[in-house]
């Protein structure tokens, strides 16, 4: 790609992502303490914006600065940012779907079972394990640790209401242990990332 292109290509996304947000030319100047002349001039591909511009562009936008300079299409980015809201959801309804199911067959199959209602608590530690999947995958640190420490919780429930344990305390423990490295692991990644 050359130069024209590339000025071209950034053109079309500073309009797109402009235009998405709802500003006009001047609005968008204004917050980034330009002339709307500037932003025409970058918007016909006539120029481009210094490297600190681009920067409060992309967070201005909540993009990255590879949305901005790579050949994606930015609307196509916008349904795979789609996609990655309703999968997840989808997946977790799936687990739910199951337990119903399960539900269902056990109730009907084996009325005689009184306790068929835990399909629905199995589906907790199980939904937190697509969560953590699909956060790995596609979300940030936060939304991993919440994840994990919902599969922590949601195992320590279906053990709890499960088995007629006496010492349900050492089990209480060993989850708040768990939880507290899960909270340090996390704490360190994040760190790490920052730095």
């Amino acid at each position: 790609m050359n130069e024209t292109e590339f000025k071209r290509m950034i053109a079309g996304k500073l309009a797109y992502y402009r235009k998405k947000e709802g500003l006009t030319q001047g609005q968008l100047a204004e917050l980034l303490h330009y002339s709307d002349k500037s932003v025409s001039k970058w918007e016909r591909g006539e120029g481009l914006p210094d490297a600190y511009v681009l920067y409060q562009l992309t967070e201005h936008f909540g993009i990255t600065m590879n949305d901005l300079c790579s050949e994606a299409n930015p609307a196509a980015v916008d349904k795979a940012k789609e996609r990655r809201r309703f999968v997840p959801v989808l997946s977790i309804g799936l687990a739910w779907l199951t337990a119903s199911v399960v539900f269902f067959l056990l109730k009907l199959l084996v009325p005689e079972l009184d306790r068929v209602w835990l399909a629905f608590i199995y589906a907790v530690p199980v939904s937190f394990i697509i969560a953590t999947v699909f956060s790995t995958l596609w979300y940030d640190l936060l939304a991993r640790c919440v994840s994990v420490s919902g599969i922590i919780w949601g195992v320590f429930v279906s053990v709890l209401l499960t088995f007629p344990i006496a010492k349900v305390l050492y089990l209480l423990i060993i989850c708040i242990v768990f939880q507290i490295i899960v909270i340090i692991w996390f704490i360190m990644r994040y760190r790490t990332k920052t730095n």
